[in-house]
């Protein structure tokens, strides 16, 4: 006795199935990833943009000395304890008014710390990244920060 065959065989489907779970799997994981260096890239070039306005910002300030800035500075968003006992300020006192200040891709703000090695002061715009927490010192480009320099003044001036 012949049968006649149409359409998918338990087995077949099983292995359509599993197919096709293993290429959604693969995909997810894929973008998954490719969103996460997404939001990695955004906050490097929020870094970016946020230490070009603040260094305008000091300079149309006329803030040209570490001493005239305090500890820290925070934009808008969550923040959490920093290392220091400074005070805190906010970011948009060395911001020009019309400068919106963003919020890193995770809702943290963005905070300029003011770090002293021995006699050389330096200015770091950080971020708290997908944790959440601030990195720690010294900060580098790969730990979700970025270097402030403060405006020169010539000697002419």
């Amino acid at each position: 006795m012949t049968r006649k065959q149409s359409g998918l065989g338990r087995a077949e489907l099983i292995w359509t199935a599993a197919i096709l779970t293993i290429v959604v799997v693969l995909i997810v994981n894929t973008l998954r990833s490719e969103v996460a260096r997404a939001k990695e890239r955004m906050c490097l070039d929020s870094l970016a943009y946020l230490s070009a306005q603040i260094h305008i910002g000091l300079e149309q300030l006329e803030l040209y000395q570490a001493e005239q800035l305090s500890e820290y500075y925070h934009g808008s968003g969550n923040h959490l304890s920093l290392d220091g006992d400074g005070a805190v300020n906010d970011l948009s006192e060395v911001l020009l008014d019309d400068i919106q200040i963003p919020q890193d891709p995770w809702g943290n703000a963005f905070v300029l710390h003011k770090v002293k090695q021995g006699k050389n002061t330096e200015f770091w715009l950080i971020s708290g990244g997908e944790n959440g927490l601030y990195p720690a010192q010294p900060f580098t480009p790969a730990s979700l920060a970025k270097r402030v320099y403060l405006p020169f003044v010539s000697k002419n001036n």
